[in-house]
């Protein structure tokens, strides 16, 4: 952009064109009083404290709003200005409840902030005290209306970053207040998804969280940056921590790119519900799992370890690990097992999700693995996305935010390809629901349909058509998959005419452990409008935080992997590094039953834990500094939160211990 120079209280300042007022002020660090600014969200001039005057205009103007211009001379404070900011304070506090001394907010409050910045120790005006309700019928966070000075930000913030439109304006003139959907209580909404947003975004006391009331103010915590380990969208982190505890988890950028929290990342991490390990146990002769110390249970590990691979050999022990540790938990892990161990039996608990996407990439185009796909942040530039077999608000809620955002603001045509219940196919142009086991077949009618499409206008398209798919008949496989003829050919128009196409697939295509999915789902998105053939955009929503950075680092056998076949190939031992991941899946509790010997590293008791013979402590999230892998490849670090209980090791540490106390003498160089 061009650069413009204004002239601000005196001085000349830089700024680029397009920018408001406000925002050249804000960059050069001119102080500009706002309440209804949030910087990321479109300006509205709601709260009026960000008035302006400007040479030749013959009143004062909202900096938030005013466009900037070469050669303005702006006056940011004035005495007539701060008589009207005064003014509009005195009106704010008068209008509804902001005794300060009765809000769970004080001190954290933006209205109070610029009460003391301009002297409001008295106003002119009585009173109104209304009698608005108080909303508490969300799980999450709560509504005091009486305390709510209508700037609009938690409006804007769940329309235009989180993409839901749950709030609005209701009622009118001094009756105004939020309202969620249909004038009905937030916990009561259907359209809201417990973000949270709404509650970062309130400048008061008005919105506010039950998971961190009256637990500590920002200025009593300690404030440190970190990273959100749970679904792998890689969201960054404010976290405040008070007396070795977490109080409150607050977006680093709430209007920026992946500034949207989910309610798992915002709220539930504050409180876990599981029982947490703070002391390593052992299994003793009577069958009870018995507190020890590490010492004790690392000396039975690797006493128990050197035996069996003495015994039975090397490949008698497997390791799996979740996709949840760290990389450095799930690096160490893996030189155990190959360097110290000496085989290559590791796997992931979603290995058989990395298999089913590794072969299915590799049909399409020879070397291809998970750099094929693309960025979460493509989404946002798409004119059509297609959602197959995955509901993102269940996996990955930010993702989904992110394709609401791209549907209603990008006006993107949205196609939903499921066979189950899926929210997306109500927001959807278009909304295909194959039979059951169908999908693959939908999948290459849809993509035959596209090449049909565009081969009307492109010979060399015309003659890929003949070839694609053998002698596919569309009206046939569309009736076989289940699909309507005429759904699948508004679908495949819609992708056909599209610059900027995106294919998003998850859970309930990669359970279906069918290579030729991927496969298909690839194929489609690289005839879909303008893409690049080798590189089609595709985003696979992987199973854990960090399912991507354990597959980088080739925990995940090449091989089918499994526990139900572990013990039929001369498996006698099995090492599972659970981190904080919560297992209690009946087919991994099977597996283990023919073991003779299992060490489980864990935070949280769990089934799993209650069928080990040794049981090792691992930190939690916030105990544990690391890095993680997003889901679209990039790595980001934590560091440690909080001081783990009764001083749990690092899973580094104790792998590393139970590798001092093993005795194997035929261990791989």
């Amino acid at each position: 952009m061009n650069g413009i120079i204004l002239t601000i209280n005196g001085k000349q300042v830089k700024g680029k064109a397009g920018s408001t007022v406000l925002e050249i002020c804000e960059a050069n660090g001119i102080n500009v009083p706002t309440l209804c600014h949030l910087k990321g969200l479109t300006d509205v001039g709601a709260c009026r404290m960000c008035l302006v005057e400007i040479e030749k205009e013959r009143r004062p103007v909202p900096a938030c709003t005013y466009p900037a211009r070469d050669g303005l001379v702006v006056q940011t404070s004035t005495e007539k200005l701060e008589k009207h900011r005064r003014l509009v304070l005195e009106l704010l506090f008068t209008e509804r409840n902001h005794l300060c001394a009765y809000c769970l907010a004080s001190g954290d409050c933006e209205l109070q902030i610029l009460g003391y910045e301009y002297q409001i120790d008295s106003w002119r005006y009585p009173y109104s005290w209304p009698s608005f309700p108080l909303d508490s019928s969300d799980k999450h966070v709560m509504i005091d209306h009486n305390r709510c000075i209508l700037c609009g930000r938690c409006v804007r913030i769940c329309s235009e970053k989180v993409g839901v439109h749950t709030l609005d304006f209701g009622y009118r003139g001094w009756k105004d207040r939020i309202s969620a959907d249909l004038n009905q209580p937030l916990g009561e909404a259907s359209s809201c998804i417990d973000c949270g947003a709404c509650f970062q975004a309130c400048p008061t006391g008005a919105i506010w969280a039950k998971s961190s009331a009256y637990r500590g103010r920002p200025d009593q915590c300690k404030k440190m940056r970190s990273v959100c380990a749970l679904c792998g969208v890689g969201c960054e982190i404010d976290v405040l921590v008070k007396n070795n505890a977490l109080i409150r988890i607050d977006s680093t950028e709430l209007a920026g790119d992946r500034g949207v929290l989910c309610y798992k990342g915002r709220f539930d991490q504050l409180y876990e519900s599981h029982q947490g390990i703070n002391t390593p146990l052992l299994r003793d002769d009577s069958g009870k799992l018995k507190a020890c110390s590490i010492g004790n249970a690392l000396d039975e590990v690797g006493e128990k370890f050197g035996n069996i691979v003495a015994r039975y050999g090397k490949n008698s022990i497997a390791g799996i690990a979740s996709s949840k540790a760290s990389n450095e938990s799930l690096k160490a892990f893996k030189k155990f097992m190959t360097d110290i161990i000496g085989n290559d039996l590791i796997d992931t608990i979603d290995g058989d999700e990395y298999r089913t996407i590794i072969q299915g990439a590799t049909k399409f185009r020879s070397g291809a693995g998970l750099n094929i796909e693309t960025t979460l942040e493509e989404i946002l530039k798409a004119d059509c996305l297609l959602v197959v077999g995955v509901n993102p608000l269940e996996s990955q809620q930010v993702a989904g935010s992110y394709i609401f955002r791209a549907a209603s603001q990008g006006k993107a045509n949205l196609i939903v390809l499921d066979v189950d219940k899926n929210p997306f196919g109500f927001h959807a142009s278009t909304w295909l629901k194959p039979t059951k086991g169908k999908e693959e077949l939908a999948i290459n009618a849809l993509t035959k349909a596209v090449i049909g499409k565009l081969s009307a206008s492109n010979a060399v398209k015309a003659k890929e058509n003949t070839t694609s798919l053998g002698a596919m008949n569309i009206t046939q496989a569309n009736k076989e998959a289940g699909i309507d003829v005429e759904d699948l050919n508004n679908a495949a128009a819609m992708l056909a005419k599209s610059k900027h196409s995106v294919v998003v697939y998850g859970k309930d295509i990669l359970l279906r452990k069918n290579p030729k999915l991927i496969t298909a789902i690839l194929r489609l998105a690289s005839k879909s409008g303008k893409q690049n053939p080798k590189k089609p955009r595709v985003i696979s929503l992987k199973p854990r935080g960090n399912s991507r950075g354990a597959w980088n680092l080739g925990l995940a056998n090449k091989k089918e992997f499994s526990l139900s076949g572990l013990t039929k190939n001369g498996v006698k031992a099995v090492y599972l590094l659970l981190a904080d991941d919560y297992i209690d899946d009946t087919k991994i509790i099977d597996g283990l039953k023919g073991a003779k010997f299992v060490v489980v590293q864990a935070s949280y008791s769990s089934p799993v834990t209650a069928s080990a013979n040794v049981v090792l402590p691992s930190p939690t999230w916030a105990e544990r500094k690391g890095s993680y892998t997003s889901l679209d490849g990039i790595t980001k670090s934590t560091p440690k939160l909080t001081q783990p209980q009764n001083n749990i090791k690092r899973d580094e540490d104790i792998i590393r211990g139970i590798s001092k106390r093993i005795k194997i003498s035929d261990r791989r160089s």
